[in-house]
């Protein structure tokens, strides 16, 4: 006699689980197109018809006049795939970037989408291209609409290699092209296993510092987790010295 009551109680919770969902989908549907109004409008963001003007090649954004610029087809193929997984590992396969998306990722526990390469992307570019346009919650509000916008307008290659080419990498040297020499006294198709991984610690932390062993670490993790290298390459590339900080030697 309690199985009916039980079912019906059930079905029940569902609708009244499901209404509470369908009702939680309004708000952040006016709270994602009060935030592009409010970009359009109140910040100045660019639109994605100027964003989809930007140089199909070469740098996207740039900031610093002579910075050298290398295709992504003609960098290593190791650093590519590295710098991927250590900082996005689902970035060409997630969708784009939409306010209502990430908010539901968050209320299903599954957290919000690894925007770090993307992000790297807007902060130059909103520099580059407005300057005087977001600060305080501005800038959060912004960057997050424009962010939404470059992965609508661009491709992925497209924000990959910018940003490999365009971020500050410590040294006055910005893109790898600039801070293979500047880091390691070589061109960035010379480097090792060993220097990849910290030129891609660099992307974090552009300066270098006794911290710099256990970076070098993390991300020789994240590839090795990855298939990109093997335990003989991972280990070799710890025990190899770090470059020299103002010509003083290190220790792995």
């Amino acid at each position: 006699m309690q199985r009916p009551r039980t079912r019906r109680f059930l079905i029940l919770l569902g609708k009244s689980i499901l209404a509470v969902l369908s009702l939680a989908v309004v708000p952040l549907l006016y709270a994602e197109g009060y935030a592009i109004w409010y970009a359009e409008y109140h910040l100045g963001l660019p639109t994605e018809a100027e964003i989809a003007a930007l140089p199909a090649t070469g740098h996207l954004c740039p900031l610093e006049a002579g910075s050298p610029y290398v295709a992504l087809a003609d960098m290593p193929l190791l650093l590519r795939q590295a710098v991927i997984a250590s900082a996005g590992a689902d970035f060409q396969t997630r969708p784009n970037l939409v306010l209502p998306a990430m908010a539901a990722a968050i209320v299903k526990g599954d957290g919000r989408p690894d925007t770090r390469i993307t992000f790297a992307v807007t902060r130059h570019c909103l520099h580059a291209l407005a300057p005087d346009c977001c600060r305080g919650l501005d800038w959060h509000i912004g960057s997050t609409v424009f962010m939404g916008r470059l992965e609508r307008t661009l491709s992925r290659e497209r924000i990959l290699d910018a940003y490999l080419n365009d971020s500050y990498l410590g040294r006055n040297a910005y893109g790898v092209a600039a801070a293979a020499p500047a880091h390691f006294g070589k061109p960035l198709t010379g480097l090792d296993v060993g220097e990849i991984a910290l030129l891609i610690a660099r992307f974090q932390t552009p300066s270098p510092s006794e911290r710099d062993s256990a970076r070098r670490s993390y991300i020789l993790d994240r590839m090795l987790t990855a298939g990109l290298i093997d335990q003989a390459q991972a280990t070799a590339a710890r025990a190899a010295p770090l470059p020299p900080i103002d010509g003083a030697p290190r220790k792995p």
